[in-house]
């Protein structure tokens, strides 16, 4: 799905998109599968060629959970908060102007920004982009009041991982452990050599 963006008008248009009237299906399908979704934002123009974007994207991804390796449905409610800019196009001196150089130039808490070329914008490209980076490296389902697992139901989500051996006695385990210490406790005799 394209929006011509010399069609907004000035106080702004929104855009309600879900899995009823299918505007995004083809687009998002591998991420969603079957699952519901609805993309809800609106855009404003800033000026003539930028534009702010604000929204919400709610949907679920099939997901395998980092913790206990089973299937999971992961719930996906992205907040969208877009300065959308015009790309540079062909031009690279105007493409390195547009583009932050620097860490420090970035507030977490702003805005982000996205380009879009000529004068639409790619509705399905960024709700494609926008659920994928939704999505954690290492997924994992809810947890329930104890911090169980609501999955596997055997995992305590909430405590740390522990081994079981307690590591402040390894050295003391390792010395009854090791079959040469037997050694040390022998004497040998040895026959006294006759000369």
């Amino acid at each position: 799905m394209k929006i011509n963006l010399n069609e907004i008008p000035e106080n702004g248009r929104e855009f309600e998109l879900s899995h009823k009237s299918a505007e995004l299906t083809s687009e998002i399908k591998d991420l969603v599968g079957s699952h519901p979704y609805e993309v809800k934002f609106s855009i404003t123009p800033l000026n003539t060629h930028d534009y702010e974007l604000k929204g919400q994207i709610q949907t679920t991804t099939s997901e395998i959970c980092s913790l206990c390796g089973e299937t999971f449905n992961f719930k996906i409610n992205t907040r969208l908060h877009e300065i959308l800019i015009q790309s540079a196009g062909p031009d690279k001196e105007l493409e390195k102007q547009s583009r932050s150089n620097h860490f420090s130039e970035l507030n977490e808490s702003g805005p982000s920004v996205t380009e879009y070329h000529g004068h639409t914008f790619e509705v399905g490209e960024f709700s494609h982009q926008a659920i994928a980076l939704s999505v954690p490296f290492n997924p994992k389902p809810e947890a329930d009041a104890d911090g169980n697992c609501k999955v596997c139901l055997k995992m305590n989500l909430n405590q740390e991982i522990k081994y079981d051996e307690d590591m402040g006695n390894f050295e003391k385990a390792k010395e009854k452990e090791n079959p040469f210490n037997v050694l040390k406790n022998l004497k040998q005799t040895l026959p006294k050599s006759r000369t």
